[in-house]
C-alpha cells in the first residue's frame, strides 16, 4: 500500500468549510447578487478539486484572486453608480433649462403682444388723424379736393378669401378728372413696405379700373430715414408727417 504525504494539502476541515452558499452570502454584501452567485458556482465547480490537490498557499492565493474580483467589481458597480448620478444631475440639468426657456418664450411672447397692441394703438391713432387732416393737405398741395371722407377698406386679394388692407381710402377730383387716393399710416415705414404698398395699389387699380395716371399715393408716418423718404418720393408717394396733420 502506498502512503500519500498530506502535509501540504488543504485541511480537510478547512476546506470542507468552503461551500457556496457561504460564499455567496459573504459576497452579497460587496458586490450584486447576479454577480455573486456567479462567482460561488464558479468557486463551487472547483471544489473538489481544492479538497484534494490545492495547497494552504495555493488556496490562498485563490482567496486573493477572489478577493481582487470582488474589489474590481465593486469598484464597477462605483463607477456605473457615480454615472448613473451624473446622468441623473444632467437631466435635471436639462429640465430646468427647458423650464428657464420656455419661461423665457412665453415671456417674449407676452412682451411681443403689447408691443403689437401699442403699436396698433398709435397705428389707428396716426390712421384717424390722416382721415382729418389729409384733406386740407391734399387740397393745398396737389390741387385734389377729397369727396366724401376718407376711411379704412379692405379689398379682395389675387386668391379666393383672401383681403389687402388699405389704411387711407377715398376718392377725390382734380381738373375734372376722379381720383383714387390710397395711403398708408405708419409708425416709421422701410422700402420692403413702400414695395409692398404699391403691390396693393396695383391690386386696387385692376379692381377699381384706374389707370396709375389717376391714383394719388399717400403714407402718413410719425418718423423716416432720409435714405427712405427719397426712396418713397422717388416712387411718386406724397409723404407726410404725422405733425403735419
Amino acid at each position: 500500500m502506498n502512503f500519500i504525504d498530506n502535509s501540504h494539502l488543504v485541511d480537510y476541515t478547512f476546506v470542507t468549510m468552503i461551500n457556496t452558499l457561504t460564499i455567496f452570502k459573504d459576497l452579497s454584501h460587496y458586490i450584486e447578487p447576479q454577480a455573486a452567485q456567479k462567482i460561488a458556482e464558479i468557486l463551487g465547480q472547483v471544489y473538489d478539486e481544492v479538497t484534494q490537490t490545492v495547497t494552504k498557499k495555493e488556496f490562498n492565493e485563490l482567496k486573493e484572486i477572489v478577493g481582487d474580483l470582488v474589489q474590481a467589481q465593486k469598484k464597477t458597480e462605483e463607477r456605473l453608480n457615480e454615472l448613473a448620478q451624473a446622468q441623473r444631475d444632467l437631466a435635471q440639468a436639462q429640465e430646468r433649462t427647458e423650464i428657464s426657456l420656455n419661461r423665457l418664450i412665453e415671456d417674449h411672447r407676452q412682451t411681443r403682444e403689447r408691443l403689437e397692441n401699442i403699436s396698433d394703438t398709435v397705428g389707428y391713432t396716426l390712421e384717424n388723424q390722416s382721415y382729418k387732416g389729409l384733406p386740407t393737405l391734399l387740397k393745398r398741395d396737389l390741387g385734389i379736393a377729397v369727396e366724401g371722407r376718407l376711411l379704412r377698406r379692405y379689398l379682395a386679394g389675387e386668391r379666393k378669401g383672401q383681403y389687402l388692407q388699405i389704411n387711407i381710402y377715398g376718392w377725390g377730383k382734380k381738373d375734372s378728372q376722379r381720383i383714387l387716393i390710397l395711403g398708408e399710416a405708419k409708425t416709421s415705414v422701410s422700402r420692403q413696405e413702400i414695395d409692398l404698398f404699391q403691390r396693393v395699389v396695383k391690386r386696387a387699380a385692376q379692381l377699381e379700373d384706374v389707370s396709375s395716371d389717376n391714383i394719388c399715393q399717400v403714407v402718413v408716418v410719425h418718423d423716416v430715414t432720409p435714405q427712405v423718404e427719397e426712396y418713397a418720393r422717388g416712387k411718386g408717394l406724397n409723404l407726410y408727417w404725422s405733425y403735419d396733420l
